[in-house]
């Protein structure tokens, strides 16, 4: 008993003199909000062991706090299966205790369990705010415009909901993590705050792995296509190009290394392509439609190592040439690939396409959604 006494009092002492080196934990809290969760993690907490008087006092306080790690480590080992209980009747408390589980068992967790909690959470947003529900009827656009005018909503309008979508229109109202958000076409969807989300992991994954959930929070919290058009501008495009380029050029083996190449594809096109409703050249490909675009084009060909700088340069010659000179230099079928006639006004993207081949992100075979959250998802094809 006293060799047990022993060693229970010197292992204590360690941890306090171990405790007294390490500088406080820098974790974000969360608003202390009443949850509808019956589990929920504690930080165990060393003052009884500090406080303990006798060899007793100390050996039932290490028991206490191991007791209390083991009901953690519980609790952390079913967190998957609690997110995968939110759906479109939770409440919004039930996801602050979510994220209480997070701040408590992320500091404890390996990167592949991590990254399937960051897959879980992403996925248990969508549950909760419906992201398969468009709101596209008058009385939802009337609710909008109340609350985008600053005004308060009215009971009549109010009743004129669903009961899910009153309750949530209540969180925007009330500046909880919920927000109304357009994406083309007269459609409305809810949304939420994607950088809240990926400040809750960036801290516990590596620096490839937080550089991606960062940049995709920053871009994805608004739309990028609007009615088939691009909803960002000329710069905004050449930025994102840009940084995926460099992502993958600095981290060539990341877990996101796939998705990274797919997104500097799409920003590639859209650069130099456009879509259906978006030029940035007249239809000849002879000028821009705006002057800036030729100046940040040209700069873009002195980016060093870069792919984006050779099909600068590829794009602004094939401007400089006359119709003649590209004729001759690239012949036309009188049919596409398809067997579709090509048309006079298509001649000169076609030609393009010949010199500079990039994959439309409309081809067939690219099912993945990089574009609505902090990662990439497979498209829901049922």
């Amino acid at each position: 008993m006293k060799k047990t006494t022993l060693t229970l009092i010197m292992g204590a002492s360690l941890l306090f003199a171990t405790s007294a080196c390490q500088p406080p934990a820098d974790m974000p809290k969360t608003p202390d909000t009443k949850s509808t969760s019956k589990e929920t993690v504690k930080e165990p907490s060393t003052q009884p062991l500090i406080e303990a008087k006798t060899p007793r006092a100390l050996t039932n306080a290490l028991v206490a706090l191991s007791e209390e790690q083991l009901t953690n480590k519980l609790v952390c080992t079913k967190l998957s299966d609690t997110m995968k209980n939110i759906d479109n009747k939770s409440k919004i408390e039930d996801i602050h205790a979510i994220q209480r589980q997070l701040n408590a068992c992320l500091p404890m967790t390996d990167n592949l369990e991590i990254l399937q909690w960051l897959k879980e959470y992403q996925a248990l947003y969508g549950r909760f705010l419906g992201s398969n529900s468009y709101m596209d009827d008058e009385n939802f656009y009337d609710v909008v415009n109340t609350i985008q005018q600053g005004q308060k909503l009215s009971v009549k309008q109010l009743k004129a909901l669903s009961p899910r979508r009153r309750y949530l229109i209540e969180l925007v109202a009330s500046k909880a993590d919920v927000s109304v958000l357009y994406i083309g076409e007269g459609i409305f969807i809810f949304h939420h705050d994607l950088k809240a989300m990926a400040d809750l992991f960036i801290p516990y994954l590596p620096a490839d792995q937080a550089k991606f959930i960062q940049r995709m929070a920053q871009d994805n919290q608004d739309i990028f296509w609007n009615d088939a058009a691009v909803a960002v501008s000329f710069n905004e495009v050449i930025a994102r190009a840009k940084f995926w380029e460099s992502y993958i050029q600095r981290y060539p083996t990341s877990y996101f290394s796939q998705d990274a190449k797919n997104l500097f594809n799409m920003y590639r096109y859209v650069l130099f392509y456009g879509s259906d409703n978006t030029r940035w050249t007249d239809d000849a490909i002879h000028e821009f439609l705006d002057p800036k675009y030729t100046q940040a084009m040209a700069q873009l060909t002195t980016r060093s190592n870069s792919t984006l700088a050779q099909d600068a340069q590829i794009f602004l010659n094939f401007m400089t040439l006359s119709d003649r000179e590209r004729k001759k230099k690239y012949p036309v079928p009188s049919k596409d690939n398809n067997g579709n006639k090509i048309e006079n006004w298509a001649i000169p993207r076609y030609q393009l396409t010949e010199i500079l081949p990039i994959l439309s992100p409309w081809e067939e075979g690219n099912n993945r959604d990089c574009l609505s959250s902090i990662i990439c998802v497979d498209y829901n094809v049922e």
